[in-house]
């Protein structure tokens, strides 16, 4: 099975730490990168035998970083997305339709998920498209939030208001079946030849499909076994992880959590909604 990995985003977030160096690439402070600990993860999951990289902002650096694990014998791929700069991750996507064929999972290029969360999701789940969420007690407005009906997800959306959300998208799917592959990859060549969708995100497609009376169904994970490296306070959270060995699956012999003195412990609302603005 393949999973695709979205990471030709700029990753401006973050600040100086994405500069010149994709957002995958940000050192965790361990001696790896978060995707090296991706690929680790994918590795350990045993459901997954190949990779698919969709890059932009210094795809090269990520072309580097991967040949270790190509020397190692994993089957992995780097694509290119020219078009990084002015469009979303629907187009990154869709720059890899052709590697859309047998069952698949797609993730995003700044997510880290313990291991299980890949077999769990391809062993226990039927044909069909599924979504995998989280659910809290209270959602931030950046949060890509999830309403689910009685048939499955019927919608995915920031503007989703807290009260009306019953869970958080997490940034991973799977599709299975030969059936449900041809609705999704048929449904990206649509909504990718509509501009309005030029700077939309990969999600829509699950709107789409969602909207016209096909079936998402959800797959929750605990909150724990993932972690999203999108701002500043991601990123110290997920170092503080580190530090503390609460995920199992990152090594936390730390000395010096490198990079930890840059961000604020205490940082305030404004500065927290102007790191939040959204990054194409």
């Amino acid at each position: 099975m393949k999973i695709i990995i979205l990471a030709s985003g700029k990753g401006s977030r973050l600040g100086f730490l994405t500069n010149n160096t994709p957002k995958p690439l940000i050192d965790l402070g361990n001696g790896k990168t978060v995707l090296e600990t991706q690929l680790e993860n994918i590795k350990a999951s045993g459901v997954i035998d190949e990779i698919i990289i969709v890059g932009g902002h210094y795809v090269d650096q990520i072309e580097v970083k991967v040949k270790k694990y190509q020397n190692e014998g994993m089957r992995i791929k780097v694509l290119h997305n020219p078009f990084y700069e002015f469009s979303n991750n629907l187009m990154t996507l869709w720059l890899a339709k052709h590697e859309i064929e047998g069952d698949f999972m797609i993730t995003n290029g700044d997510n880290i998920f313990e291991k299980e969360v890949f077999r769990d999701l391809a062993r226990k789940n039927q044909s069909g498209i599924f979504l995998t969420i989280v659910k809290k007690d209270k959602y931030r407005d950046d949060d890509m939030k999830v309403i689910i009906g009685n048939h499955g997800i019927e919608k995915i959306s920031k503007s989703i208001l807290n009260e009306e959300a019953h869970g958080e998208s997490v940034g991973l799917s799977f599709v299975s079946g030969e059936k449900f592959i041809k609705i999704f990859r048929d449904t990206l060549e649509e909504v990718a030849k509509d501009k309005e969708y030029l700077n939309k995100f990969w999600l829509e497609v699950f709107n789409k499909i969602s909207d016209r009376g096909g079936t998402i169904g959800h797959f929750e994970i605990d909150i724990d076994k993932w972690i999203e490296i999108d701002i500043h306070m991601d990123l110290k959270e997920l170092l503080e992880l580190i530090r503390d060995n609460r995920m199992k699956s990152l090594d936390s012999d730390i000395p010096n959590i490198n990079g930890v003195a840059i961000f604020k412990k205490n940082i305030s609302e404004d500065e927290k909604k102007n790191q939040r603005f959204t990054d194409y």
